[in-house]
């Protein structure tokens, strides 16, 4: 099975607002170009909000959260991970990787790896960014989690790609609608649910249904 997280809040500064004095300021105390830092609404605020849709932007801590429950999970490593970003990016976990715990180290891997494409060690790589659009990820029976879903009825293993949003606020785009038509949205209740508590709820379904099967 393949877990989507989709439209993650990560990205590397904008260069619309990278001589914002926000921005520049955050740069300098980390010596780095204002280029080469990840988005970050709780030091970027006052900057992004030039940016188009910024309220689901600059939250890197988000998707970060996510992964480090799903990886958690001793079933993780049956599962094809990937994550598309904000900008249509396309990241690839190997479930063999222990991603940092650290907030400020998760930073700072993940702005390696927009620098350089991937990561890898000892010759393997652990997380890349793979030149796919969403369209040629999701694939086969698709499962969306979505607010305004139906309730969710069959088994979670009759899908062969279940998405997760991992933003903030607001809705999937247009575009990523499009790359999601006739797929299969459902919702957890009648409230609005975090990404993280999504992917709990999501490992409980599929934990569940597993470990039946093995009994």
């Amino acid at each position: 099975m393949k877990v989507v997280f989709l439209e993650a809040s990560i990205e590397l500064v904008p260069e619309v607002i990278a001589d914002h004095p926000a921005i520049l300021a955050d740069a300098r105390r980390r010596r780095k170009s204002s280029k080469e830092i990840l988005l970050d609404d709780s030091k970027h605020h006052s900057a992004m909000k030039k940016l188009k849709d910024w309220k689901k932007r600059g939250r890197p801590d988000i998707i970060h959260s996510c992964l480090l429950l799903l990886l958690d999970s001793p079933f993780s490593k049956d599962l094809e991970i990937y994550v598309h970003t904000v900008e249509d990016k396309i990241i690839k976990l190997n479930p063999k990787v222990r991603l940092p715990r650290n907030y400020n180290r998760f930073v700072g891997l993940m702005e390696d790896l927009m620098k350089k494409g991937k990561i890898e060690v000892d010759r393997e790589v652990l997380v890349e960014i793979v030149d796919e659009k969403l369209e040629e990820i999701i694939d086969g029976k698709v499962l969306v989690f979505h607010e305004k879903g139906e309730s969710l009825k069959e088994n979670i293993l009759d899908y062969s790609t279940v998405c997760i949003g991992a933003f903030p606020h607001g809705d999937f785009s247009e575009k990523t609608m499009k790359a999601l038509k006739g797929a299969k949205f459902v919702s957890l209740g009648l409230e609005s649910y975090t990404s993280l508590y999504v992917t709990c709820k999501f490992l409980s379904f599929y934990e569940g249904v597993r470990i039946n099967r093995s009994c």
